[in-house]
């Protein structure tokens, strides 16, 4: 009896042993943590050369210094920027997205300090032509960049403004503040996207319009009542600004 019972002892001493499966107890199986999409570019050689880089929801916090690749297009797209740094720019970047991020108010560029002294040459070097800019919180963009395409879609812009005459495509759809007076010549400018924006009148140049004088936009409505005669208000009123304009020609 006795041997038979320490047997089982010894039994049920090594099934207990086994159910483990050679575990230690209270250890813990850890996944190894994949790096993200920026952390996966600085593994590149700094002198690679990129037609595209997707850079799209990587919680980028802090513009990155990218200066050393050379990327034609960069998707920075879905991030939580609020600062864009030119010099930190790829070489040859032609296109750059900075949708949905964290932009407000004025967009423009930053220099950072080893810069200021010489920003016309960075200006001269810098190759960026387009940008999105749309889903932000933006009320006004500030680029001296010769830009051909910009997106501000689904912002707050109130007014547009460009320095300069190289803007093929526009996209201003979505700012349902801003007026139809705007700072550029949409005569010159091949594709203008506009749905959705204070009043849908056609686009009008600022500098066309006097700022000698006071003025308003009408609609085709009121137009049509002051030529049939019908809205005496609005006629005098024009009839006001007309006898302005000429006084002020006669001087």
């Amino acid at each position: 009896m006795d041997r038979i019972y320490i047997s089982l002892i010894v039994l049920m001493t090594f099934s207990c042993t086994g159910t483990g499966q050679g575990k230690q107890p209270g250890s813990e199986v850890v996944e190894e943590q994949k790096p993200g999409k920026l952390e996966q570019l600085m593994l590149l050689p700094r002198d690679s050369v990129m037609d595209y880089y997707d850079l799209s929801n990587d919680s980028i916090a802090d513009f990155p210094d990218l200066s050393d690749y050379t990327i034609k297009s960069l998707d920075l797209s879905h991030n939580q920027l609020d600062t864009a740094i030119v010099n930190y720019l790829p070489k040859g970047i032609i296109t750059l997205n900075l949708s949905y991020n964290y932009f407000h108010k004025i967009f423009n560029f930053k220099i950072d300090d080893d810069w200021r002294s010489d920003w016309k040459k960075l200006y001269e070097k810098t190759t960026i032509r387009e940008i999105d800019l749309s889903h932000n919180g933006l009320t006004g963009i500030d680029i001296g960049f010769p830009l051909r395409k910009i997106v501000i879609s689904h912002n707050d812009i109130t007014y547009i403004n460009f320095s300069h005459f190289n803007i093929e495509y526009i996209d201003i759809s979505h700012n349902p503040n801003l007026s139809n007076v705007v700072g550029f010549d949409p005569q010159k400018v091949d594709t203008i996207i506009r749905n959705n924006i204070a009043n849908d009148k056609k686009l009008r140049f600022s500098a066309e319009i006097s700022p000698d004088i006071d003025y308003i936009i009408l609609d085709d409505s009121a137009i049509q009542d002051i030529m049939e005669g019908t809205n005496e208000n609005l006629k005098r009123m024009i009839e006001s600004m007309d006898r302005t304009t000429q006084g002020d020609e006669s001087k």
